[in-house]
């Protein structure tokens, strides 16, 4: 019985803070989705993204074998 009185705790601890992160997910999904549409009626593009480092090195030639 100690065990799930102990079990019942923690998870009573933790609903709050899930509330919170699943809130601020759906937040962020929210905000992109009007971004994207925003963008759509704009006739914008799509933002890119960085190139990352591997990228870098592949388009100036360096890091490939010969």
């Amino acid at each position: 019985m100690e065990v799930a009185g102990t079990v019942a705790l923690v998870l009573l601890l933790l609903v709050p803070s899930l509330s919170k992160l699943l809130n601020s997910v759906a937040y962020r999904v929210r905000a992109r989705g009007k971004a994207e549409i925003i963008r759509a009626e704009r006739g914008g593009e799509p933002a890119r993204r960085a190139p990352s480092g591997e990228e870098k090195q592949a388009k100036r030639g360096k890091g490939r074998m010969r």
